[in-house]
């Protein structure tokens, strides 16, 4: 999601022919022996060949040929073979019974055939497929899934930072499902997303229900019990003046008052109090300043109105301020600089409290912080403490937050 490859596909309708492949791939995820499934599944995209009997495979095999002779094939194909993929592992994710064979199909797609068919429609297509293997932006996302099945290998590498992505629910959907891929297709991730944020919730309620019991309460997290016990009451929503009830109060103040000067002095102070508290320099720095820039000129002109959608621009800008810009220049120089100068914990603050405010934006800070796993996932954690330490406290404040910023529902939430 963090980039933007195949937005294009995502807004275009799918064919007719495509349709019909899609359909093919639905009732290959419904056969009981998984590895007939995953035959048949490979059969298609390396050799073109349909081997299902239930359906008529002439139709199914020319809705392919169809595809591969239109004229923007070449474009097209690498995001067609990508919702091939999503189209079964959605149906299998829902199955913990196939997660093993979901593994086995995503990592034989790299095992493209060395041998080129002479057929040249059937050739484009497993030139197609090792395109797509080795694109880093289609391919890397669905080698993330993995991490999320539950067959994980025992000797998996736990100082790898890449292993640890099954830890942090906030980055599921942002760094393993592409832009290309509908909303249907994503369920089964957010369904895990939610049981994930769930499941750490109550680990770290049961953490500090422990602590104040005067018990030895086991950490749940990579932080120190002396970080953790501070990030968990820093970040309660429902003790007095938490950043959940300053979001609220902000809201109100927001939607009673319109003039755009109170709105920019008054949001200006709601995202820097943090820093202010962890560095009282931050009141009137050079990064005060840049912050006040940004807002000023992210509202537009001075006649402009102060809108839901202005104001998501503007938190969105903000936010490759504080942690990074794009995919491919993610300038974090910034980011590693509040990390030093007001600390994890008061930069985790700022955020929560952008987030809170305006959810809508939850999906631009998501890609965010997938651009920093993206650039980082390949270091073992000795390596970027600095980044660990950034994805646990916001782990641990999106967590006790989560009903608010639309992780869990918040009916079966109770606040800690």
């Amino acid at each position: 999601m963090y980039s933007n490859n195949g937005e294009f596909f995502a807004s275009r309708p799918a064919t007719r022919a495509e349709r019909e492949v899609y359909g093919y791939v639905r009732q290959l995820s419904r056969i009981e022996d998984a590895q007939q499934a995953i035959d048949a599944f490979y059969g298609l995209l390396f050799k073109a060949s349909v081997t299902l009997p239930d359906l008529d495979s002439n139709s199914v095999r020319h809705a392919l040929l169809h595809i591969l002779e239109s004229p923007e094939a070449n474009k097209i194909l690498p995001y067609v073979i990508n919702r091939c993929f999503y189209t079964i592992g959605n149906i299998w994710r829902m199955d913990t019974s196939r997660h093993s064979a979901l593994r086995t199909l995503i990592l034989r797609a790299s095992a493209v055939p060395e041998k080129r068919p002479r057929d040249r429609r059937v050739r484009q297509l497993v030139n197609a497929m090792d395109a797509y293997v080795k694109n880093g932006s289609l391919y890397v996302p669905l080698q993330r899934q993995m991490h999320l099945l539950c067959d994980l290998p025992q000797e998996e590498d736990c100082t790898s930072f890449a292993n640890c992505f099954k830890d942090y629910f906030f980055i599921y959907e942002s760094a393993a499902v592409t832009r290309d891929i509908p909303l249907h297709h994503r369920k089964s991730i957010q369904l895990q997303r939610k049981h994930q944020a769930q499941h750490f919730n109550k680990r770290l309620n049961n953490y500090w229900h422990d602590y104040q019991q005067g018990l030895n309460p086991v950490n749940p997290t990579r932080l120190s019990d002396d970080d953790l016990r501070n990030a968990i009451w820093a970040f309660l929503p429902g003790r007095d003046g938490s950043y959940l009830k300053q979001a609220c109060q902000f809201d109100e103040f927001y939607r009673s008052r319109q003039k755009r000067e109170d709105f920019l002095t008054h949001f200006h102070g709601y995202v820097m109090e943090p820093f202010v508290e962890a560095n009282s320099r931050f009141k009137n720095n050079r990064f005060s300043s840049s912050v006040r820039t940004t807002l000023v000129e992210s509202l537009g002109t001075d006649t402009a109105p102060i809108t839901d959608a202005s104001i998501t621009y503007m938190c969105s800008r903000l936010l490759k301020i504080l942690v990074c810009n794009t995919l491919e220049h993610p300038d974090i120089g910034q980011f590693k600089h509040l990390i030093k100068t007001v600390g994890h914990q008061a930069l985790t603050a700022v955020l929560l409290k952008i987030v809170l405010f305006k959810r809508t934006v939850r999906s631009w800070f998501e890609d965010r912080f997938g651009i920093l796993f993206h650039k980082w996932e390949s270091s073992s954690l000795d390596s970027i403490g600095w980044l660990v330490q950034s994805f646990e406290y916001m782990n641990v404040a999106l967590a006790l937050n989560a009903p608010w910023v639309n992780y869990v529902p918040k009916a079966r939430h109770t606040v800690a």
